[in-house]
């Protein structure tokens, strides 16, 4: 008699990305190209949005890995009216990606650049005839909007920007006196009053959002920090603003000169240079304590110096100087607040020349007349992770147009953006999305992805990565 045979073993299931473990998806993720890449990637499915959102450490490792994207510009048109001087035009988006970037195409087709989120004028026009019907049996208050009715006389309607930071468009109405931080992408605003006659009695002023997203609740909003400075009183102020009107606004006054003094937000102090001073004012925006910092010798050294230099972060969110070559070569030099090297070490931070970059690759942008490239110089505006963004400037006779570029610190890549729009222009970069935070809340509105390309795409994506793994045996 023969045996019968032992039935086969039970097929074993097939493995699909979903059985892998968050530690190895975030080894995946972190091979993505980019941000956009990686927020589809993660709006996939539920398991994908949970390796991300879960671990503040592959949050840190990925913008190590990937600078924030530049996804384009913001531009302020002004144009000169019949009574007053030059008003401002509503702000207009100019978008700087490939066609072919699809995620970068989802990001910037889901947002709303257009601002129209921000209130209208019909709103707040309703809103003041609700609050002047309910005040009016108090006298005081009536005097009040009195004064702010004079305050408002000739005051633009439009909704003007002051800066892009941390994903967020900054603007002012000198109207409705509204301050606004506005994301395009997750369409979140926050709106802020604006310290008493602001908008009338300031010679200068400039806003800073202070990000929320490392804090402990990262849905709060951000707060605002206020610079005003007023020529007749030859003092300057600065305030804490937040969004809640119940909480009262923190006021420092700004110590020393403050005069031509332009600020930047770096991991939550706010540093200001100062036209013709060797230092920098410093703001701690948890303790609101003030601090000098000594400029660069070279910097600081120069006869009639005019600020050509900016101030801004690295990738990794050191704070940096970049400035112009300072014999009239066209490069960049780049510090870093450090020890000195060597025999000098005495222990202590100062601005530290880390490294020149030549920026020859400019030529290969325009085609220049003989000898006109050595009258060929550079206008920096902003620097942002890691990113400088620079206008072309010429000194000598010649026709060759004006460009915008961006050169990157890390990689000492130059590349051409577009030709100049010889108007103020703000870089808007993507920032970390709030969805890929883990919070008890989501808003609905995060980026408007379209779901039904994410899942093949991203699976499809997907499994090429896994094989580059494989071949590299991470």
């Amino acid at each position: 008699r023969s045996r019968a045979m032992p039935p086969p073993p039970p097929a074993k299931s097939p493995t699909t990305v979903l059985d892998l473990d968050d530690d190895l998806l975030r080894e995946v993720f972190l091979r993505l190209p980019c941000l956009p890449s990686l927020v589809r990637a993660a709006l996939s499915c539920r398991t994908f949005l949970s390796a991300v959102r879960s671990s503040p450490a592959f949050r840190r490792s990925f913008r190590a890995l990937h600078p924030s994207p530049f996804v384009g510009f913001f531009i302020q048109r002004l144009t000169k009216g019949f009574i007053v001087g030059f008003q401002p035009e509503d702000s207009s988006f100019e978008a700087h990606h490939l066609p072919t970037d699809r995620d970068f195409a989802a990001a910037v087709s889901g947002g709303d650049f257009d601002l129209t989120g921000l209130p209208h004028d019909q709103e707040e026009e309703s809103s003041k005839e609700e609050n002047m019907e309910e005040d009016t049996n108090e006298e005081d208050e009536n005097e009040d909007e009195e004064e702010d009715q004079e305050e408002e006389e000739g005051a633009s309607p439009v909704w003007e920007v002051d800066r892009c930071c941390d994903g967020y468009v900054v603007l002012f109405n000198r109207s409705a006196k509204q301050i606004a931080a506005y994301n395009p992408l997750t369409r979140a605003l926050h709106l802020y009053p604006s310290p008493p006659r602001l908008f009338s009695d300031a010679t200068y002023f400039e806003f800073h959002i202070i990000s929320s997203q490392d804090q402990e609740d990262p849905g709060t909003p951000p707060r605002v920090v206020c610079y005003d400075f007023n020529l007749f009183q030859v003092k300057a102020f600065v305030r804490i603003i937040s969004s809640d009107s119940s909480i009262k606004s923190k006021c420092r006054e700004f110590p020393g000169t403050a005069i031509g003094v332009t600020g930047k937000m770096v991991n939550g102090s706010v540093y200001w240079t100062h036209y013709g001073k060797p230092y920098i004012t410093v703001l701690d925006t948890a303790t609101l304590q003030f601090t000098k910092m000594d400029l660069p010798p070279l910097l600081a050294e120069q006869d009639g110096r005019n600020c050509a230099f900016v101030f801004g972060n690295t990738k990794e969110r050191r704070p940096c100087i970049v400035s112009p070559g300072l014999w009239g070569d066209c490069s960049l030099n780049v510090y870093f607040w450090r020890r000195e090297d060597g025999y000098f070490d005495d222990g202590l931070n100062y601005w530290v020349l880390d490294h020149t970059f030549p920026l020859k690759a400019i030529r290969e942008f325009v085609k220049f007349s003989k000898g006109d490239d050595e009258f060929i110089s550079v206008r920096l505006m902003d620097v942002i992770d890691g990113i400088v963004y620079l206008r072309t400037e010429y000194d000598g006779c010649t026709e060759a147009p004006r460009l915008l570029l961006s050169f990157c610190l890390e990689t000492a890549e130059l590349k051409m953006i577009c030709e100049d729009y010889h108007k103020p222009i703000y870089p808007y970069i993507m920032a970390w999305p709030p969805s890929l935070i883990l919070q008890d809340k989501v808003s609905p509105f995060i980026l408007n992805l379209p779901s039904t390309l994410t899942v093949y795409d991203f699976h499809l994506q997907f499994y090429l990565t896994l094989k580059i793994l494989n071949q590299h045996k991470v």
